[in-house]
């Protein structure tokens, strides 16, 4: 299928003029005290009917908690399943998109640097990068397909090297992140949280051990950037299943109802929680694996192997082969797929507006490929061991339940409300 006047026409597009999680870290940043300062401009904050800080400064610490894999629809499941929590987490949750591509590693340093993909340069879970001159997989920053971790990590490395923005934190924003011990080293850990004080945790309940802690200080940081990843987890494993999903969001409100509980009663009143996601999961089939491998003829039109995502493909063409690539492809692909010229792409806005990371052209390449759900493209490079398993649930392209992620805000005075209903 070849675009028309609109290309993404019939797909959710992100809507960074004031309600995407872009404009979030913003609205929370300068709720949190930021003022502007050096290092380029931010997206704009939330439209006022979004923003729970009207633009004002918060009375107290702001946690933002981003349940990786947190779609709207996961919390519309949950809330109809007769939840008391769920419901209250509904009544206080307005829909916000999440970024383009709708993957992590695009989405957590837009919410960490306050623009948008276009801007910061993290452009997908595998990109491109020039200056190394690989592929590489953006969360184990390491050549794509190898085994190792931080591979491209030197001694000298600074987070400046990969992304075209300085985070809040480096902006000036107090702030913690509260994310997994583990990660404490990793190169993506150091380039998302870059300024921020690094908190670990081991477990569910030493997150809610150590939130408990940073909230209890004399000062406690004025924004906790906390993350938590087991939601996604076990939608990439078992499919976006409301039963799995509403039993994680219920026992996660449940450690968040015992900080609550924990809090001296000033500091209950006076924190908020916000919660919302990085992006939703669409289902994955074994049957709607489409690998690039397989097309005859068509990596020796390719400068360089696959890179962006399993839903939203990115394709470096070489010099004169477009419409050979577009042939194949489109005998390949199944109805309803797009292949948009990345040009194309790129000015329609789905990375962001202007002004864009200076390597994006290269990191994007010539053509990206959507295709629809249930489908996933798949690429793997020559010696590489093929994947230990199916991941029955994806993300990363443009459909609605990719794209839209809840934006719920409470204060933590009002968490163990639900709690005596039950």
């Amino acid at each position: 299928m070849t675009t028309a006047r609109d290309p993404f026409r019939g797909l959710l597009r992100p809507a960074y003029d004031g309600g995407s999680i872009v404009n979030l870290a913003v609205s929370i940043a300068r709720a949190g005290g930021l003022e502007d300062g050096p290092g380029g401009p931010l997206s704009p904050p939330l439209s006022a009917s979004l923003d729970p800080f009207e633009g004002r400064r918060a009375d107290g610490p702001i946690v933002l908690l981003t349940l990786d894999g947190f779609g709207a629809g996961d919390l519309a499941r949950w809330a109809d399943g007769g939840s008391a929590r769920g419901a209250q987490w509904a009544a206080a949750s307005r829909p916000l998109t999440t970024v383009f591509p709708s993957t992590t590693t695009a989405a957590l340093t837009s919410l960490s640097t306050g623009v948008p993909p276009g801007r910061h340069g993290l452009v997908g879970y595998r990109q491109y990068l020039p200056r190394f001159g690989v592929v590489a997989d953006m969360l184990k920053m390491s050549t794509a397909g190898w085994p190792g971790q931080d591979t491209l990590i030197g001694p000298h490395w600074r987070p400046e090297d990969l992304s075209g923005a300085p985070t809040l934190f480096r902006r000036g924003l107090r702030a913690a992140a509260l994310t997994r011990d583990r990660f404490r080293t990793t190169g993506f850990t150091r380039l998302l949280y870059d300024g921020a004080e690094f908190v670990g945790y081991a477990t569910a309940t030493d997150l809610a051990h150590e939130l408990l802690a940073l909230l209890g200080r004399r000062r406690p940081p004025d924004v906790i950037y906390a993350y938590w990843d087991e939601l996604d987890t076990i939608h990439h494993l078992k499919g976006p299943t409301p039963r799995l999903a509403s039993l994680e969001l219920e026992r996660f409100a449940g450690l968040l109802a015992f900080v609550a509980r924990h809090l001296a009663p000033a500091r209950r009143r006076r924190a908020t929680l916000v919660v919302t996601g990085d992006h939703g999961q669409v289902p994955a089939s074994r049957t709607g694996r489409i690998s690039l491998n397989e097309v005859p003829g068509l990596l020796d039109h390719l400068a360089r192997p696959l890179s962006g995502d399993r839903r939203a493909g990115f394709l470096a063409v070489r010099p004169g082969h477009g419409p050979a690539v577009r042939r194949l492809l489109a005998d390949r692909l199944p109805a309803g797929h797009r292949l948009i010229p990345m040009p194309l792409a790129r000015a329609s806005g789905v990375f962001g507006p202007p002004p864009f990371h200076p390597e994006i052209e290269a990191r994007t390449g010539d053509l990206l490929v959507l295709v629809p759900s249930p489908y996933g493209l798949t690429y793997l490079p020559p010696g590489a061991a093929p994947p230990a398993r199916h991941l029955f649930g994806a993300h990363g392209g443009l459909e609605a339940e990719e794209m839209q992620v809840p934006r719920v805000v409470l204060p933590f005075a009002a968490l163990d409300a639900p709690a005596a209903q039950s």
